[in-house]
């Protein structure tokens, strides 16, 4: 869950939460640090030719973000506009908020290279082969938490990793073909990773929602 602040949270946890039908307990952690998000998983299906189009297409030389940046008005509802439909055309967008094709090119552009937005492609792990999803929870030593966390965040099966609040500190999410290859991560990669003293493993059957976009019962949708 994403919220803006801790009050918020809490609103969440003592009124949100406990009103959803059937939810009977629940636990909490706050994430302290990512070392890999799904907006930077990669894996090699596109040719060498295409990821260096793809890549030389990209705004280059980004600046470092701002820790707060507050949004112009016309910023903010050309960012709301893209939030709910990030393939609209500038000619619709233009349309719709008022303003000139090469102005609304303009904004966008400008949000992009100030990195206030950023355009991520939501595609279901089992479209590409990795219909096993696992989720790990690991506990790792304080001091050891950046070396496994990073060791981790290398690995191709890794699409999101994070250290956590809790007992269980560092969380994993893989995805892979098959329930052997699993078995093989868990074997090979987690096993050579030195200081994790304790894993709690968890098959995924169904993501109901990534990225902020409902996901249909089909597995493989």
């Amino acid at each position: 869950m994403i919220v803006p602040n801790i009050p918020e949270l809490h609103n969440l946890v003592a009124e949100g939460l406990p009103g959803v039908p059937d939810v009977r307990s629940f636990e909490v952690h706050t994430t302290l640090r990512t070392f890999t998000t799904v907006a930077e998983w990669h894996l090699p299906v596109l040719s060498p030719e295409e990821e260096d189009l793809l890549r030389r297409s990209a705004v280059q030389h980004l600046p470092t973000p701002a820790d707060q940046y507050e949004l112009s008005s016309p910023e903010r509802q050309v960012a709301e506009a893209l939030m709910e439909n990030a393939r609209v055309s500038l000619t619709d967008l233009s349309h719709r908020l008022g303003f000139s094709v090469a102005t609304a090119g303009r904004r966008v552009a400008s949000l992009l290279e100030r990195r206030m937005l950023y355009l991520r492609t939501e595609v279901e792990p089992g479209l590409l082969g990795l219909p096993v999803q696992a989720q790990l929870c690991l506990t790792v030593p304080p001091a050891a938490l950046g070396a496994v966390g990073t060791a981790l965040s290398v690995y191709p099966e890794v699409r999101y990793c994070a250290a956590i609040t809790g007992t269980q500190n560092l969380i994993a999410e893989v995805c892979l073909r098959h329930e052997a290859d699993f078995y093989r991560f868990l074997d090979d990669r987690l096993g050579g990773i030195p200081h994790v003293s304790g894993v709690a493993t968890e098959i995924i059957t169904h993501a109901y929602k990534r990225g902020f976009v409902v996901k249909p019962l089909s597995a493989t949708s």
